[in-house]
């Protein structure tokens, strides 16, 4: 609307000039009446110029307004950007939680399986120390009943090696100290890191032994509760594991129904 106004003023303006032009031209007039049209033809010019100046002026502002106009939008469209990299740090931060979470719980599983790997250990160390202690004693002072024993397989058969016979005492030695099962007698019979019997030998003995494997199962158990902290599940895996005690899934079911 400035603008309009400011060209009308201009267009005005120069049709006076106009005008005052063709008076001094129709009219013979004198000389002081032509200085003053041409005074006055030179203020209308200046006053021309000073419109055509504001004019610019005005068409700067409009500009500048159209600017102001494109930096809001601009600022609208930052400010989208900025809520949209707002979500995604957040959508990061979380995930970042997350992966500590899961690095946490697999640190927390190492530890667990490392402190059951020297449980395992300790276990396997005190079986042996038990065996160690059993085969000094077997060695040194037998029972007067297996010395009683020993002579009646000798007596009531002669035929039999004796290696053999050797066997079948060894095997009753593990089973009233070590509360071994008949299964784990027979591989420490024949196992190159214990007695090393021919198997011939250990497979006699396992067919002539004969004692409580029930009673034997749940001495066992109740090493494995008293020692070990052991849950009654734990104990059964334990007492029927190739890799344990070896014993009949009915021997251990008896014992620990009969364990505290």
């Amino acid at each position: 609307m400035k603008r309009y106004l400011l060209m009308l003023g201009i267009s005005t303006t120069m049709l006076l000039s106009a005008c005052g032009e063709e008076e001094v031209s129709s009219e013979t007039a004198s000389n002081d009446e032509v200085k003053v049209v041409q005074e006055e033809n030179e203020a209308l010019k200046e006053r021309v110029s000073e419109l055509e100046g504001e004019l610019e002026t005005a068409e700067e502002m409009e500009n500048s307004e159209i600017d102001e106009e494109e930096m809001r939008k601009l600022e609208k469209e930052n400010d989208q950007l900025n809520s949209q990299v707002s979500e995604l740090e957040e959508a990061l931060s979380s995930e970042e939680d997350q992966e500590e979470e899961v690095t946490a719980l697999k640190e927390e599983n190492e530890t667990l399986q490392s402190e059951l790997a020297e449980t395992e250990e300790e276990l396997a160390s005190t079986r042996q120390e038990i065996e160690d202690d059993t085969t000094e004693e077997v060695t040194e002072e037998p029972e007067a009943a297996e010395e009683e024993q020993t002579g009646e397989i000798a007596a009531g058969e002669d035929d039999v090696p004796r290696e053999w016979e050797s066997a079948l005492n060894s095997a009753y030695n593990y089973a009233e100290i070590m509360y071994m099962s008949k299964a784990g007698i027979y591989d420490q019979l024949v196992s190159e890191y214990g007695e090393n019997f021919p198997e011939e030998a250990a497979q006699y003995a396992i067919d002539n032994i004969e004692y409580d494997w029930k009673s034997n199962a749940l001495e066992s158990a109740r090493s494995y509760q008293d020692l070990m902290d052991m849950s009654h599940a734990a104990i059964y895996d334990q007492l029927i594991s190739d890799y344990g005690d070896k014993f009949t899934e009915e021997e251990a079911a008896y014992a620990i129904e009969n364990l505290e």
